[in-house]
């Protein structure tokens, strides 16, 4: 598996946290999450789901709160139980995809991405999941396009120049590398800190 550029899970929009009637257990659950006290997340939306176990965002919810555990299995589980109360459930897509990532299962990843992007065509943050799963599965001209994709939806997506740049200089496209790098730098600076690599990796692409 490639492990030249980290792959930040800016994905979720600030978790794109469910909206429920604020009641009970559910605004429980709701207020852990957003506080990122996760394992009572879990909790509140286990409570919840014994007697709303058809309520597709609670279970999105709670996968939420299993990815930011780390529990990859139980994320996708609760994910997967979303998508299948709601089909057109594209943020829960893009969870299990995440977890998928995590887990190394690129293939079902990449589909799980797919399935995002054909329910909800115009978000960039999914392609950019995609690209990641492409990149790390050594399909480097595909995840190009779907990079250049979500720069085209979103030209301010600082870290898409970034993978884009990364898988450039795996395809041998240096100069196109450097320039994405270099525009990474220019949007995002360090806040994802990654400017120090970004430079190095440009300075190598120069010296070569």
């Amino acid at each position: 598996m490639k492990k030249l550029f980290a792959i930040v899970i800016i994905i979720f929009a600030a978790y794109s946290v469910p909206s429920f009637a604020q009641e009970g257990d559910v605004h429980s659950a709701l207020n852990a999450l957003r506080s990122n006290n996760f394992q009572a997340a879990v909790e509140s939306y286990s409570e919840f789901i014994k007697s709303n176990d058809k309520y597709a965002p609670a279970f999105y919810g709670r996968g939420l709160a299993y990815y930011k555990l780390r529990d990859w299995n139980a994320a996708i589980s609760n994910f997967t139980k979303a998508i299948e109360l709601d089909g057109k459930y594209h943020q829960a897509y893009n969870g299990k995809g995440l977890a998928l990532v995590e887990l190394g299962q690129y293939d079902d990843a990449i589909s799980a991405f797919t399935k995002a992007i054909e329910i909800a065509s115009n978000n960039p943050t999914y392609y950019y999941s995609r690209a990641n799963a492409k990149y790390f599965s050594s399909q480097d001209n595909a995840a190009i396009d779907d990079y250049s994709r979500a720069i085209e939806l979103d030209p301010s997506f600082g870290l898409a120049y970034y993978g884009r740049g990364i898988a450039n200089q795996m395809s041998g496209n240096k100069l196109q590398a450097v320039r994405d790098l270099e525009q990474y730098i220019s949007i995002n600076g360090n806040k994802d800190n990654l400017q120090a690599e970004a430079e190095r990796l440009i300075k190598d692409l120069e010296r070569d």
